[in-house]
């Protein structure tokens, strides 16, 4: 069940930006075999929605405040911890090359300020790249996630 739901999800992602209607795409994923039990599809349909609504809310927070829970999208309750941060990262593998872009995320149990959250990637980053060390040149935490 656990692949079939990751590719539903991957599918639902999709089926947002093109504006599906909940309806419709799990008709269309019946239709190819991707389907599970209809309360956690449309319960998945949700949080995704929300997710995407609430994507990118957290770089308007102060670095000294925390985040208010309208800006908090949902996350599954079967997570780890209660809190998910994505911070978007820019780093650099040598001088002169070109900057590398891409998402990162920490879990914790206690909410963090967007301080308190770069600092955390920043301790992390040297354990993260064992092989290639990059060097961090930008970061801006992106979005919050908690638990249902």
């Amino acid at each position: 069940m656990g692949v079939v739901r990751a590719e539903t999800i991957a599918r639902m992602r999709i089926a947002l930006r093109e504006g599906l209607s909940a309806s419709k795409f799990i008709r269309d994923m019946k239709a190819v075999g991707l389907s599970y039990r209809r309360t956690d599809m449309l319960s998945d349909w949700r949080r995704e929605k929300g997710a995407k609504e609430k994507d990118g809310l957290m770089r308007f927070v102060r670095k000294d405040r925390y985040p208010t829970t309208p800006i908090m999208a949902s996350l599954a309750p079967e997570a780890s911890r209660e809190f998910l941060y994505k911070v978007k990262v820019q780093s650099v593998i040598r001088p002169g090359e070109p900057i590398t872009e891409r998402f990162v995320n920490i879990m914790s149990d206690t909410p963090m300020t967007p301080a308190m959250v770069e600092r955390q990637v920043e301790e992390q980053w040297g354990e993260w790249e064992k092989y290639v060390p990059e060097e961090l040149t930008r970061l801006q935490v992106w979005s919050i996630f908690r638990k249902d």
